[in-house]
């Protein structure tokens, strides 16, 4: 006997009557109370950083500077070949 997927929960509220979909909404119209609000624990501020953090290349030394070239595919092969032999970046 199979298993049965659990439902996300969009898939969930989906699946749900509109009364019952009504009734889920409920609680988020009447929006946040400022008195409510409180400063982030540890736990929060660190994941707060996280999400807030710049996605890319990290930077190192002075960073990095792009600069277009053309290579030929032979010699461009022959140097990743060589930089995978020496366990190079």
């Amino acid at each position: 006997m199979k298993k049965q997927k659990e439902l996300t929960p969009i898939e969930r509220f989906l699946s749900l009557t509109d009364a019952q979909k009504d009734a889920e909404v409920v609680p988020f119209e009447k929006g946040i109370d400022p008195r409510e609000w409180h400063p982030l624990t540890p736990a929060q501020r660190k994941q707060w950083t996280r999400i807030k953090r710049k996605i890319g290349r990290p930077r190192v030394g002075k960073a990095a500077k792009i600069v277009p070239i053309s290579i030929e595919r032979g010699l461009l092969q022959e140097a990743d070949s060589f930089a995978k032999r020496h366990k190079l970046k």
